[in-house]
């Protein structure tokens, strides 16, 4: 099982910050009432009126603040579940297999010799590597890499609360993405999300798509036009991210 970094805020008391504004809301109807009631500005009605009012707003306020409560107790919970779960780390055979499987594919569609097929493998591994940590510095939280849900493998995992994302990165060198491609995604995502059910797991199930590509504008037009058509209806909450393999090169490896 991987070590998983633990976030501080993970482990904060979600409940804290709404005690101090339950007790604010409450002090200040109190006072309020007591200005209402001593005020000689007021009539009689007028002041009944203003203490029925604030009573009601102060009943509001805890009631909203106790549901904040309740809901930030339950995904701290599911977070910590999260953590706990059985996560198994890719044996270096399984991710061997993967890898040489996408750049057989991407080496078949360009008709690459044999000769060139290490360096493809290379700017692949790279591809993956930048676009990685792309997403970590955009989600502001620690990614696992390589990880299985069962029998189901993935780039890497993100846990953020009671959001478990699926992270699967693609290397693209021309404007389209097989559809038999996509299914296949599609089926990992509804077995790890079975997977999740079938052990008890409260927590929501979402795939990252991460696309890095070296296409120019027409291309990439393109390709977006054909990814709309093709995820338009999906049983499972997907986000599709495209980057650009030159310009995560000038971010992470160029001077």
């Amino acid at each position: 099982m991987s070590k998983q970094t633990k976030n501080s805020a993970d482990f904060a008391p979600p409940s804290l910050g709404y005690l101090l504004i339950i007790t604010g809301v409450i002090a200040f109807v109190c006072l309020a009432v007591g200005f209402a009631a001593s005020s000689d500005n007021l009539s009689a009605t007028q002041r009944w009126v203003l203490v029925v009012f604030l009573i009601l707003f102060a009943v509001f306020s805890v009631v909203a603040s106790v549901w904040l409560i309740l809901r930030e107790s339950r995904r701290a919970a599911v977070a910590k579940d999260n953590r706990e779960f059985g996560w198994e780390v890719s044996s270096p055979a399984k991710q061997q297999s993967k890898l040489n499987s996408a750049v057989s594919e991407i080496a078949a569609s360009l008709k690459l010799p044999d000769e060139q097929l290490s360096d493809l493998l290379s700017a692949y591994i790279v591809a993956e590597d930048l676009a990685l940590r792309q997403v970590q510095q955009e989600a502001k939280q620690p990614i696992t890499r390589h990880l299985s849900i069962g029998s189901t493998e993935f780039n890497a995992i993100l846990l953020k609360q009671d959001v478990i994302t699926c992270i699967e990165v693609t290397f693209l060198v021309t404007p389209d993405v097989s559809q038999a491609k996509i299914n296949a995604m599609l089926k990992k995502i509804e077995l790890a999300k079975k997977t999740f059910n079938q052990n008890g797991k409260r927590a929501r199930v979402r795939l990252l798509l991460v696309l890095v590509t070296q296409l120019d504008q027409a291309e990439e037009t393109k390709l977006r036009s054909s990814l709309v058509k093709k995820f338009a209806s999906t049983p499972v909450d997907v986000d599709i991210r495209l980057l650009d393999f030159e310009g995560l090169q000038k971010t992470y490896a160029m001077d």
